[in-house]
Formats: structure tokens, C-alpha cells, sequence
């Protein structure tokens, strides 16, 4: 069904280009529906061909760029993992017991 609202979408835009107000939907519809690489590959081919919708499609893609930026930096960012009391006993037992079989090791020499 997303890919399908997308499509209706992207073809009334190319119906009628000139209308800022689809073009601004748009990119709502792409964002709300997390598609904003998708929305950007299309505005991109169209000011690749070096159209005279090139101007419009750049707007876009500021728009698209902004957009992507805006939900980066609202993003939470998460605390790296801490290591429990346990896992660090259990390291500490760990070098022990290497270091004791290293020494006996060493002593059997």
C-alpha cells in the first residue's frame, strides 16, 4: 500500500510540476513513510537529465536533505553498553587463571 500511495503520488507530481504545494506533500509522504532515499533517488534522475525541472528538483532534494538532517539529530543517541559487576569478575578470574598457568608454565622450564 506505501508503495502504491508513492506511486500515485510521484506520478500526479510529474502531472503537474509546477505546483510547489504537491512537491512539499511529497516529501511529507516520503518522510512519514520513512522513503526519503527512495523520493531523493527520483528528484536526483530528474535533475540529472538536465531538464528544465532541474531547478524545482533541486529545491527538493534541499528539502529531502534538510529533512534527513532534522530526524538525525533528534534522534537519541544510546550510551555504549556498560559492562555488569559479573562480567567483570569473571574477567578478573580469567586473567588470574591464565596468568597461573602461564607461571607454571614458566616455573616447569
Amino acid at each position: 500500500m506505501d508503495d502504491e500511495a508513492l506511486e500515485r503520488a510521484w506520478t500526479e507530481i510529474v502531472e503537474h510540476w509546477d505546483d510547489q504545494a504537491r512537491h512539499e506533500r511529497f516529501v511529507a509522504l516520503g518522510d512519514a513513510l520513512d522513503r526519503l532515499p527512495e523520493i531523493a533517488r527520483r528528484y536526483r534522475a530528474v535533475k540529472e537529465a538536465n531538464d528544465a525541472r532541474g531547478e524545482v528538483a533541486t529545491h527538493c532534494l534541499d528539502a529531502i536533505t534538510r529533512r534527513a538532517l532534522s530526524r538525525m539529530s533528534s534522534t537519541p543517541r544510546q550510551a555504549p553498553p556498560t559492562r555488569s559487576r559479573l562480567e567483570w569478575i569473571a574477567f578478573g578470574v580469567s586473567v588470574a587463571l591464565g596468568a597461573a598457568a602461564l607461571w607454571q608454565v614458566l616455573r616447569a622450564m
